[in-house]
């Protein structure tokens, strides 16, 4: 047996700059500890209920659970797990009931070991996680991943922490090897252990989420081609968060076209959610809007969501100015533009001849994580909001994918931390020829598509006299804070 110990997570949300692995073995006074199979043994089954309507329990334990040694105690120091055995054919997943109502802002990270048996299972077995209300429907999902090695302690951890805190589920859902060709032609056996909600390393709540999109809908007949209305996309599904988006075009005249898919950026697709994103494209120009958000009793609000591209000829320039624009109205103000804090597409640093001459290779077919802050026009962070409309289009450069939106702030309920954003008051401004930044550590000017046209270390004053005319958002780093504030350059 190997000596080895692999910590996969689901959703790519480590980008985010949080750090949620942690010991397999070991639940703490924070965490909600569900089965460990030894003092705490819920009852397995193998469904939900015991008829059609879903009104009557199932309360007898699988015949495919049972209760035997560890088989690996070096790297999981329970001396019994569950050892499941899943049947030639079977599709059925297995169900764990529990009645805890779990914060995701506390305890983010749905953790289960799993140990694939040599010889008796697939040499690269899968799982698939989810958490079900007391439906059946999937009101979490965990994900899916696959490739966990045999005769291995495999923790498995699902971040849910873009879910709505403070929701009851009811069954955690495990299927494993669920359409391999081994599992459909002999028994096939595991062991699991260890489920249950984990708290973040740091042990500090994240951020509360006020909602989280992941576009995944029931694709079928009547979502053809992948473009439809936004009320078509909304009737099959699609819209997940609860959400009322609209899809608006920009020419009242032309019928509204949205589009999304269940498929595409293969193995370079990084988001939470595979089974679906939505598309901004200058072919459909419009705008998809939220409607009005209810962000009483949260402050430093802040958007997040998957942007990626992909085009069928990878190496074009635009892609670096690939990105959405993202505007927000404020109690019902009038909408204005807001500015990311991340990186986008870059320049490689290579180039590439097609056939026309050299071109600059770019980034692209990429999925990559990016942060809205909310701020007032000037730049400042929001304060003493009560509801939020957003809204966002297709900006320039190449066609783009987005996928998972996530809006989270500070709970002034739960004390949920996040870092403030300070105001830089930017001495003279408009400028011409340099701005004053005492004391600045680093000093970064960005446009306003996003792109660094400037950096300066350890400058009293900047020269700001190569740059356009125009506004640009200015970064200062001031003694481990950073400030933000806006730049008229003349």
């Amino acid at each position: 047996m190997k000596l080895k110990l692999f910590t996969l997570l689901f959703f790519g949300a480590l980008a985010s700059g949080y750090a949620y692995a942690q010991d397999a073995s070991d639940f703490g006074a924070n965490d909600i500890l569900i089965a460990n199979f030894e003092n705490k043994n819920p009852v397995v089954t193998d469904s939900l209920w015991t008829d059609t309507l879903k009104t009557t329990p199932v309360t007898t334990q699988s015949a495919n659970i049972t209760l035997g040694d560890n088989p690996f105690p070096v790297e999981n120091t329970s001396a019994t797990a569950a050892k499941y055995v899943r049947k030639a054919g079977s599709w059925n997943s297995i169900f764990i009931r529990f009645n805890q109502s779990i914060i995701l802002s506390k305890t983010p990270n749905l953790q289960i070991q799993v140990y694939p048996v040599s010889g008796k299972s697939p040499a690269k077995s899968s799982i698939s996680i989810n958490l079900i209300n007391d439906k059946g429907e999937v009101v979490s999902v965990g994900g899916y991943h696959d490739n966990m090695p045999q005769d291995e302690w495999t923790t498995v951890t699902a971040f849910l922490g873009k879910n709505k805190s403070s929701v009851k589920y009811n069954a955690i859902m495990i299927q494993i090897n669920g359409g391999d060709s081994v599992s459909k032609s002999m028994d096939t056996e595991y062991y699991i252990d260890q489920i249950g909600f984990k708290v973040p390393a740091d042990g500090v709540e994240i951020p509360s989420t006020i909602f989280n999109e992941t576009f995944n809908g029931n694709y079928n007949s009547t979502w053809v081609n992948e473009k439809g209305t936004a009320s078509q996309f909304a009737a099959m599904g699609g819209f997940t968060s609860g959400i009322p988006f609209t899809f608006k075009d920009l020419t009242s005249d032309t019928v509204p076209t949205f589009v999304a898919r269940s498929w595409g950026m293969s193995a370079k697709y990084e988001g939470a959610s595979s089974g679906g994103r939505i598309m901004l494209t200058s072919k459909y120009n419009g705008t998809l809007e939220t409607g009005t958000i209810d962000v009483a009793g949260n402050t430093n609000l802040d958007l997040s969501f998957g942007l990626g591209t992909q085009t069928w000829w990878p190496y074009n320039s635009d892609i670096a100015n690939a990105r959405p624009k993202v505007e927000i109205s404020v109690d019902g103000g009038n909408f204005y533009e807001i500015y990311s804090n991340s990186t986008f597409l870059q320049f490689t640093g290579e180039q590439v001849d097609l056939g026309w001459g050299l071109m600059d290779k770019y980034e692209d077919q990429i999925f990559t994580l990016v942060d809205y802050p909310f701020t007032t026009i000037e730049g400042a962070p929001l304060s003493d909001v009560k509801t939020v409309n957003l809204r966002l289009a297709y900006k320039s450069g190449t066609e783009f994918w987005i996928d998972d939106l996530w809006l989270s702030g500070k709970s002034t309920q739960t004390g949920v931390s996040r870092p403030q954003t300070e105001v830089f008051k930017v001495y003279p401004n408009p400028a011409t020829n340099y701005i004053l930044t005492k004391n600045a550590q680093k000093v970064t000017i960005v446009d306003l598509n996003g792109r660094i046209v400037k950096v300066a270390l350890n400058a009293e004053k900047v020269d700001v006299s190569s740059l356009a005319k125009g506004a640009y958002i200015v970064k200062v780093q001031i003694d481990n804070a950073t400030k933000i504030g806006k730049l008229i350059k003349e």
